[in-house]
């Protein structure tokens, strides 16, 4: 039976011989798909490249990408290690641009990811107010799905999420709640339905839904809706994650929509949509600040949490 290494001995090799630029390497071919187009994005020649992965998978004594005819692709071990590569890229990126930040003569780089539900309703003027009280601090707003702004949370490219409470929330974060959140059904400004009152899903029947894919706060809102009114609803074939076409899709006032009250605040404000008087009695939900613990404790960041938390 042949015997692997220890995980601190793998740990020790690598912390020992592995390069950044074999580490970018990595995540390049990963990408590509195609070992000559990852050396040339990365700068290596692709002789080089290939002895660069070879070396990889000697320290590792595993076989980090599969061979085929139109390139390669992760291996097993390849997909276990390859968003680890990311995640440290990625902090060294955050890093990077800190320190450009501080020489440029800011005082500090603040890293906020958002979700597209929360990017309007909780920051908004409480960011614009924060920065005229601090004019040399960069603030950084990263808009992105939760899961993804969270596994950057985790490896240190950002300072602070604004999401829902992610489930499980991992021991070293802390959410705190800043504002509730519920469904509300919005349509193009010319809909039939625009300005009716007192409607239900029930009078909404003639009209396509667009879903929100799944995975998404308000799919799961969507779909707890009509299977409690015993309805199946019309879909359209066009399901998005963020808020994206959605104003165009909307656009042929006849196609509906759920989505959270804060992106329906924002599309009545800029007149591409309008809120539909339907009692719905769906669940609140809520969303908040994600950080970790010890962020908190930095004067600046009180600060920052404090302006969001402000009516």
């Amino acid at each position: 039976m042949t015997q692997h290494p220890p995980a601190t001995v793998l740990y020790s090799r690598l912390m020992a011989k592995a390069r950044l630029r074999q580490l970018q390497l990595l995540a390049a071919v990963a990408d590509h798909g195609n070992l000559k187009r990852a050396a040339a994005d990365v700068g290596l020649s692709q002789p080089a490249a290939t002895q660069a992965i070879a070396e990889l998978e000697q320290l590792l004594e595993l076989q980090l990408f599969e061979r085929h005819s139109k390139g390669m692709r992760p291996s097993a071990s390849g997909c276990v290690v390859i968003p680890v590569v990311r995640n440290v890229l990625e902090a060294l990126q955050a890093a990077t641009e800190s320190l450009t930040a501080l020489r440029q003569g800011a005082s500090g780089l603040l890293r906020l990811g958002v979700i597209t539900a929360v990017s309007s309703v909780v920051l908004g003027e409480r960011v614009l107010r924060f920065c005229a009280r601090h004019p040399d601090m960069r603030v950084e707003i990263i808009e992105d799905a939760g899961p993804h702004l969270m596994q950057e949370l985790l490896a240190g490219s950002l300072d602070m999420v604004l999401s829902r409470r992610p489930q499980p929330l991992p021991a070293k974060l802390h959410f705190e709640a800043l504002r509730a959140d519920e469904a509300v059904v919005l349509a193009g400004p010319e809909h039939p339905m625009a300005g009716r009152a007192g409607l239900r899903l029930e009078d909404l029947g003639a009209y396509r839904w667009m879903r929100a894919a799944r995975g998404v706060w308000i799919s799961q809102v969507f779909d707890r809706l009509f299977e409690q009114a015993g309805i199946q609803p019309r879909l359209h074939p066009v399901s998005l994650a963020s808020l994206g076409p959605l104003p165009e899709i909307l656009a042929d006032n006849q196609t509906l929509a759920l989505a959270p009250l804060g992106i329906g605040k924002t599309l009545c404000r800029w007149k591409l949509a309008v809120c539909l008087d339907v009692a719905l009695g769906t669940p609140r939900g809520e969303v908040g600040l994600v950080c970790d613990a010890q962020m908190l404790d930095e004067p600046i960041c009180m600060e920052f949490v404090a302006a969001l938390r402000t009516p």
